[in-house]
């Protein structure tokens, strides 16, 4: 139960020195730091009951050690009374102007009768260090203050919690001091990393995972999207299963950035970009989809939620966008007439979504975004990092299908998918084109599901769909987790399209072209297909 040294291990001997401080209290330093760290944002917020409970209970600041290196505390004192000398301001300027121009050793070498003359008989040197907080404290002062190119207040200080009783408040206490107002607008405090057990990283334990060994092994924007999904507020797990889960994580994002640069090749944003208005139904609203999204991850990052940022992008990548709208559109992509509208419109979206995607990474995955720059279509800035956020999402109201009508279809595409896999399992049915889908709903969603006409089989991915009004279950068909939506499959009998491999009846309608659909002749040879909705 004895004071060991926390370094060494060994018992610790007390005694009684004389030492400098700076009184809380004299000059109402502790209120008026008090007073500041109400103004200033704290993040997370807790941090502010933390540090202002410290500041109130703590005792005087003793800026003084007993050390042979560190900043000096540059005074000369009375032998026998140990007051200071009366010109102490003018001496602590001399003393700064001989370590400018000689460095700190200069004051341990200094002969005080060169700055005291007579006076150096009864005045002695002090030979104590200043604390080092005391030295971070007045970064503020010496650092933000010192620059032409710098003002002050910061806009942020970041640290681990532990900087609350240590640079945070050392700062506080020297700007309220000498500025009479708090050193930074912001204070974000981070947890500290910890194995899968929980332990802090040490040596001794032989846990520490080095970050440079990460990087070579996986990447250094692997390393970034772990930071930034972690919950940096509390203390933050790593170790190899969790670095080869966020590597899962940033290779679906990458392939899916993939997948829009490739769908880009031959389109230039200056001819062929499609208006907002005109587009496809579907592409306007994956537009306007990633435009309230932009609105989303904007507002995280000023705040600093990094694993907001990372949740959205990585849900919007295996969700709306990844499962349901790359989905439907690689029919367009694949079929359609290159330069028709259909297929413009969408390339249009994708490049929206592109642009603005590549932004929304960037601070987090900074190589792999600098390294979709430079691949994507259109005239830029030769750095993603100099550019500004995109501002060419738009959210229309045209139309006749609204953003929650959208959702409605996807939330029965996913029950149609899990009655096709069903089929698939009992060997009904092959691959979902290989399908017919019943779809029995009531009048409210039957009407939202039949206005979308002929490409309702888009949406879904299979080769025929209609859709009817009920309000009782239909013999033979399954219910789902939507009220009041049944869903029955059959296998097609119609032939295959070798082309675009849709079940279609009317394959080989057309004697030039015997293997493909009526769909396919009119984007071969045709004006190509037209598309309003999918």
């Amino acid at each position: 139960s004895y004071p060991h040294c926390w370094r060494h291990k060994t018992p610790i001997i007390f005694r009684a020195t004389p030492q400098w401080f700076v009184s809380m209290d004299q000059a109402n330093l502790r209120q008026d730091s008090l007073n500041e760290i109400k103004k200033t944002e704290w993040l997370p917020e807790w941090g502010e009951s933390r540090i202002a409970n410290m500041v109130e209970g703590r005792p005087d600041w003793c800026i003084s050690r007993q050390r042979t290196w560190g900043v000096p505390i540059a005074l000369f004192v009375d032998k026998d009374t140990g007051a200071l000398h009366p010109n102490t301001q003018e001496l602590i300027e001399e003393a700064a102007k001989l370590v400018e121009k000689s460095g700190i050793q200069a004051w341990y070498d200094l002969d005080p009768a060169t700055l005291l003359g007579d006076d150096a008989e009864q005045y002695m040197k002090v030979q104590d260090t200043l604390d080092v907080w005391f030295d971070s404290g007045v970064t503020h002062a010496c650092v933000v203050d010192a620059r032409e190119d710098l003002t002050g207040p910061a806009d942020l200080y970041l640290e681990g919690s532990d900087q609350h009783r240590g640079w945070f408040m050392s700062s506080m206490m020297t700007s309220v001091a000498i500025n009479g107002h708090a050193p930074y607008k912001q204070v974000l405090t981070h947890g500290f990393t910890v194995d899968e057990n929980g332990r802090k990283m040490s040596k001794s334990l032989g846990n520490v995972i080095s970050p440079q060994n990460v990087m070579n092994k996986l990447g250094a924007d692997i390393l970034r999207l772990w930071v930034a999904s972690t919950d940096f507020t509390a203390e933050m797990t790593v170790s190899d299963e969790i670095f080869k889960r966020s590597a899962d994580r940033y290779r679906r994002i990458r392939n899916t950035s993939r997948y829009l640069l490739a769908n880009l090749n031959g389109f230039d944003p200056k001819t062929d970009k499609v208006a907002i208005e005109d587009m496809v139904e579907l592409d306007r609203w994956i537009v306007g989809r990633a435009a309230e999204l932009q609105d989303e991850i904007l507002a995280a990052y000023d705040k600093y939620q990094m694993l907001l940022v990372t949740q959205k992008l990585m849900n919007f990548c295996t969700g709306e966008l990844g499962s349901f709208y790359l989905d439907v559109i690689k029919d367009r992509q694949y079929t359609a007439k290159s330069d028709s509208h259909a297929r413009r419109s969408c390339q249009t979206a994708l490049y929206h979504i592109a642009e603005a995607m590549t932004r929304w990474m960037a601070p987090i995955l900074s190589f792999t975004a600098q390294e979709i720059w430079e691949a994507l279509p259109g005239e830029r800035d030769n750095f993603v990092f100099t550019s500004v956020w995109y501002d060419g999402l738009q959210a229309s109201s045209q139309g006749k299908f609204s953003n929650d009508d959208w959702l409605t279809i996807l939330n029965v595409r996913d029950e149609v998918n899990r009655v096709l896999e069903a089929a698939r399992k009992e060997e009904i049915i092959g691959a979902t084109l290989q399908a017919n889908v019943s779809i029995y709903a009531g009048e409210e969603l039957s009407s939202k599901l039949a206005a979308l006409g002929d490409e309702l089989r888009f949406v879904l991915l299979t080769s025929g769909v209609t859709v009817e009004t009920v309000t009782t279950q239909p013999e033979g068909t399954q219910a789902t987790e939507i009220d009041g939506l049944f869903i029955k499959v059959a296998a097609t009998t119609a032939e295959k399209c070798e082309r675009c491999w849709h079940y279609c009846d009317d394959v080989g309608a057309e004697p030039a072209h015997p293997e493909i659909c009526g769909r396919c002749v009119s984007n071969v040879d045709g004006d190509g297909e037209q598309r309003q909705f999918a």
